[in-house]
């Protein structure tokens, strides 16, 4: 073999170096190739990989071939000497490709005429005992050329070949797994803020979600009003993810939760050294959010000196980095949400007139959970069956008396609040109904005539003692006896209870 011991040396560093600059296993193959060509001077080289549906072996790569000639570079299994390798597993030496018939000049790019003679080397590619390709090399042969040496170089170059085969392989399986998994979460999210999986039947609910799907596909920017714990991110989840943009990105922002300082960069970006810790530059999130949706939270509390610039953004959709001159164009659908009075902020100058008009094309007003009754026993239910679930439980229902204490009760927190009760209530359950004192002291104090007054002690013993009888009807179909029995007293003192409380078995 033509060249020194450090030369092989050097050519087996160059192809390790390949596998470590890149993942990609075409431009990994392409500079082992070069590498080749550099350290050994070949005409010609070629990685062919078998296609197992095919039966076919194709040239993957090739160095000194053109696209034409690759295309033409097609084997079938024991066709050719390529496809012998790849048949026996053997490699094979072709001292001059003019004399030996097996070589099939498909590629149709040595020109055999010049009486040079041409030594071809082909090798096998072996991966988990099986032959999956070929490295082949060409080149000018002279008298002193030490094939052998040749061969057991290019044998191990073609090991080498293949653990990059089998890492691709590895690589690929990672990636389709992460991408079936992004698939499976997308089509979760999706479920998840669909319309009609969201919980509520009342009419200012029905309404709600008509304005969902009437503004769904635009590229309107929606205002979403309610007050605090109402839903108003699950409306803009559901507006995103029943949009034509719901294979992009959303990206959240809370107003909020962000200084001031910090918030312009967050929203916009910033270039390196745009300020004291800028050590690189940082996209913000509305590049972030490119062909997708932002959801900027609680607008009602962005900071009047950062206003101009969102208006900017909304109106021509386009942004400067902070500290940058360069121009970014924003194809991002923008949805607000405020539980605070706009109006009364433009009066006192806290929020401006003209971004009220912008983000104010279409609202949607979310309902306080005291003015849709009809759908607070639906909500706890959902929360119930949620939070039984996530902890273990059997709680099959809720109470007469927990009932009427939810539904008396005016919820200022709204659905989370509700949510946090029912997941309260279900820690505190040790059976399979939610019972009256499991809910929170807040709502323990809530009296049909006065919801000012808590209980007295011997009102909420009678409470306790009209639930226990009421519950055990319930379980044994309005059945005195049974009831009576479920219970441990007399039928006779069971008749009393039920008198005394006004109780209607027979309704129950």
């Amino acid at each position: 073999m033509r060249g020194s011991f450090a030369t092989e040396v050097q050519l087996l560093s160059d192809v390790a170096k390949a596998f470590a600059e890149s993942l990609d296993l075409e431009e990994t193959l392409m500079s082992i190739l070069k590498s080749l060509d550099t350290h050994l001077k070949l005409q010609r080289g070629t990685i062919s990989l078998l296609d197992p549906d095919s039966e076919t072996i194709n040239i993957k790569v090739a160095h000194g071939l053109s696209e034409r000639s690759k295309s033409q570079g097609r084997y079938k299994v024991g066709e050719g000497i390529t496809g012998r390798v790849v048949q026996t597993g053997e490699a094979i030496i072709v001292p001059d490709i003019a004399k030996d018939p097996r070589f099939l000049h498909r590629t149709k790019s040595r020109d055999t005429a010049g009486g040079k003679k041409i030594a071809f080397f082909c090798v096998p590619i072996r991966l988990e005992n099986r032959t999956v390709g070929t490295l082949s090399v060409d080149q000018q042969a002279g008298r002193s050329d030490d094939f052998d040496a040749r061969l057991r170089l290019l044998n191990i170059i073609s090991t080498m070949v293949a653990q990059a085969i089998k890492l691709n392989k590895l690589v690929e399986s990672e990636r389709a797994t992460l991408r079936d998994e992004n698939v499976r979460l997308r089509r979760e999210l999706k479920t998840r803020f669909d319309v009609h999986n969201m919980v509520g039947k009342s009419n200012t609910m029905q309404e709600v979600y008509r304005l969902i799907e009437q503004v769904a596909d635009s590229n309107a920017t929606v205002l979403i009003r309610g007050e605090t714990g109402t839903g108003k991110d699950l409306v803009a989840h559901a507006i995103h993810y029943y949009s034509l943009r719901s294979d992009k990105p959303f990206v959240k922002v809370n107003c909020t939760a962000l200084p001031e300082t910090l918030l312009e960069s967050e929203l916009f970006g910033h270039e390196k050294g745009a300020f004291t810790g800028a050590i690189e530059r940082k996209p913000g999130r509305f590049e972030r959010a490119n062909s997708g949706t932002i959801f900027l939270d609680e607008i009602g509390d962005f900071p009047p000196s950062l206003q101009v610039k969102l208006l900017r953004v909304i109106q021509f959709r386009e942004f400067e980095r902070v500290g940058g001159t360069e121009t970014i164009k924003a194809n991002v659908r923008v949805l607000v949400a405020t539980h605070k009075n706009l109006e009364e902020q433009i009066k006192t100058e806290h929020f401006r007139e003209d971004l009220y008009y912008r983000i104010n094309v279409f609202p949607i007003y979310l309902p306080p959970l005291r003015e849709r009754k009809d759908d607070i026993m639906l909500l706890a239910d959902h929360f119930l069956e949620k939070y039984a679930q996530e902890n273990g439980k059997r709680i099959t229902r809720i109470s007469t008396p927990a009932i009427e204490m939810l539904t008396r009760y005016h919820w200022p927190g709204n659905i989370r609040e509700l949510e946090n009760c029912i997941e309260r209530a279900v820690l505190l359950c040790e059976d399979d109904v939610i019972r009256s004192e499991q809910l929170p002291p807040s709502l323990q104090m809530i009296d049909k005539g006065d919801t000012a007054v808590k209980p007295s002690f011997v009102e909420t013993i009678a409470n306790k003692e009209r639930e226990l009888i009421v519950d055990a009807l319930k379980k044994c179909s309005g059945q005195q006896r049974k009831a009576a029995q479920e219970l441990g007293i007399t039928e006779r003192i069971l008749g009393y209870k039920i008198h005394k409380y006004g109780i209607f078995p027979k309704y129950i």
